[in-house]
């Protein structure tokens, strides 16, 4: 068993009283695309920046998921938008994890802001099983603050999707609604043609602690959204601190979700950086790669 950081050790002792955090244990991950579930969880060391994870070998399944409440992932050998994608089931217990992490830094020197961008594939059953979850949380030393993006439900004429917002704890922005959506965001995940989902979108998160600055940059493949999506303060908390550590991309679920095979998410070219990152090259081109057909359960 590996030694926890103090983020897990932390996350731990909120959840204690959930017999399924108790049981967390580090996994021997199966190799090729074998599904892994039950109670993981794993921390890479993140020594210098960029850093960057494509998903291209199932090597990443060793240090960097996390998984409790039984959610599942499994490799995906060729479903990514360019190579293998990390294919993730949420978990079936409230208040548990399904996702990528942690990612503690170890740098000489911590830059003030950070950036995560990552590219991701929604199954057609995400809405409707899987809502309301932390999408991504920042950790700071010296500031208890977490910058985060924090997923909540909307509607209009009579059609229901989730969308995101930028949030300085769980204090959001969203593009529509401020605190809450009011359903005249223009990202929307759920169903077609209203939302979108089985699509590729380029999400990349940024924090900065000295301008007190969120920003949260959206790329679609059809062009509707590119860019800067959604920019807030860190009015709640405050700036100051140093990071230490990215805790999760995929999610902390408040709700349990229903186990389907269709109600996944998959990621694909991970990037950590001290700058804004944007899109991966080709994305949203005439020659980009052809979305997934190989994504049933392994």
């Amino acid at each position: 068993m590996i030694t926890k950081s103090p983020g897990i050790v932390r996350k731990l002792a909120e959840m204690s009283s959930r017999a399924s955090v108790k049981a967390l244990v580090l996994s021997t991950f199966a190799f090729a695309a074998v599904a892994v579930s039950g109670p993981a969880a794993a921390e890479r060391i993140v020594r210098s920046l960029p850093h960057s994870e494509n998903f291209d070998t199932n090597a990443y399944a060793s240090d960097a998921i996390w998984l409790t409440g039984g959610a599942r992932q499994t490799w995906m050998p060729s479903a990514g938008w360019r190579g293998g994608a990390a294919k993730f089931f949420p978990p079936t217990v409230a208040q548990n994890y399904s996702g990528l992490g942690q990612f503690i830094l170890s740098l000489s020197t911590v830059p003030e802001q950070l950036n995560v961008r990552w590219l991701m594939y929604h199954g057609t059953t995400w809405r409707e099983y899987a809502q309301g979850e932390k999408l991504i949380i920042l950790n700071r030393n010296g500031n208890r603050g977490r910058p985060m993006i924090i997923l909540r439900e909307s509607s209009s004429g009579g059609q229901t999707w989730e969308t995101m917002g930028a949030c300085d704890g769980t204090v959001c922005r969203y593009e529509g609604g401020d605190y809450w959506p009011d359903g005249t965001d223009r990202l929307k995940i759920g169903n077609p043609p209203v939302a979108r989902e089985a699509e590729w979108i380029s999400v990349e998160f940024e924090a900065n602690t000295r301008t007190g600055m969120i920003r949260l940059y959206v790329d679609t493949q059809d062009g509707a959204l590119s860019g800067l999506y959604i920019e807030r303060p860190m009015d709640d908390t405050g700036t100051g601190g140093t990071w230490a550590y990215i805790d999760v991309i995929g999610g902390f679920f408040n709700n349990a979700s229903t186990a389907d095979e269709n109600n996944y998410v998959m990621f694909d070219e991970l990037v950590i950086d001290s700058k804004k990152i944007g899109p991966p090259a080709g994305f949203g081109s005439s020659t980009r790669p052809q979305p997934p057909t190989n994504v049933s359960v392994q």
